[in-house]
């Protein structure tokens, strides 16, 4: 990552955090950072795609705390439990910023990359508070997890609004009390009860299948950043021997790209190569963006 587009997503992320979501905008970003809306494009190329951005940098940090408690092997499965549903309701309101936007963002049903984003960390999420309810309750809640990890979640979530969204204060140590004697009383219970699951782990998208779902993606984008280049360069006024210099290496890397493992090394020399030629200069970067290869 660039030096500029790593201070333009520290500023993203820091603006998210103290002025919320409404402050989330392209010009807000680029007043910040000090430099023009236009040149935050050179580094993203869509709000989207600064918002994808931010919303890995932040789950990525979140998912890494909740770890840490899960795998604390100093805690009791009781304590692991009480602690993060103690980090949810002290710690996770710095990120509500961002939940806000993900959620309310209207190219979330239109953005497959921002969708499958999304259905990525939640089912992290999922699997995540399913590890610490096995830890605490056994066996003998399996059957009922997944509703039981959507129960947990929800119960802090509606509490956390009313902290974030309503101001309203309240004991933290009352919250994380109540919550383990509801969930001791269900997972008692249940058992007995037999009750059927409304959902298991069957009903939701696995992370394989997210996965093969971002791939194909991915290799669509890679596809279409291809096209843009290839088209760019058609239009491009060029004496005849660097004509066919920039078709070749255009042939190269298409060539590259029907690899299954296609050489990065390669592929980042290839669309260097191009860089003499300033009229590609957006579509080689957004090239080597989508292939995750560094632009020199």
């Amino acid at each position: 990552m660039s030096d500029k587009r790593k201070l333009i997503l520290e500023c993203a992320e820091a603006l998210l955090v103290s002025e919320g979501d409404c402050a989330f905008s392209m010009q807000t970003i680029a007043d910040s950072v000090g430099i023009s809306k236009g040149a935050i494009y050179l580094h993203f190329r869509s709000k989207e795609d600064l918002l994808l951005a931010v919303f890995q940098s932040q789950t990525n940090n979140l998912l890494e705390k909740i770890t840490t408690v899960l795998k604390n092997a100093t805690l009791t499965p009781d304590e692991k439990l009480r602690q993060q549903i103690r980090f949810q309701h002290e710690d996770l309101q710095q990120y509500q910023a961002m939940f806000n936007l993900l959620l309310q963002e209207e190219s979330l049903s239109l953005n497959h990359s921002l969708l499958m984003f999304y259905q990525e960390f939640r089912l992290t999420w999922l699997t995540l508070q399913v590890g610490f309810l096995r830890e605490k309750y056994g066996d003998q809640i399996q059957r009922w997890e997944t509703d039981l990890a959507m129960t947990l979640d929800g119960i802090i979530a509606n509490y956390l609004s009313l902290s974030v969204v309503e101001g309203i204060d309240f004991d933290t140590e009352k919250l994380v009390n109540w919550v383990v004697s509801c969930l001791d009383s269900i997972c008692t219970q249940l058992p007995k009860q037999g009750l059927p699951p409304v959902l298991t782990e069957r009903d939701l998208p696995s992370l394989k299948e997210i996965e093969a779902k971002k791939q194909q993606l991915q290799q669509q984008q890679v596809q279409q950043a291809l096209s843009q280049l290839k088209n760019k360069a058609q239009k491009l006024k060029l004496s005849e021997p660097k004509r066919k210099i920039v078709e070749h290496t255009l042939t190269l890397l298409e060539n590259q790209l029907q690899n299954n493992n296609p050489d990065t090394i390669l592929l980042r020399a290839l669309i260097a190569g191009l860089r003499d030629y300033r009229g590609l200069n957006n579509e080689r970067q957004l090239l080597a963006e989508r292939l995750d290869v560094e632009v020199v």
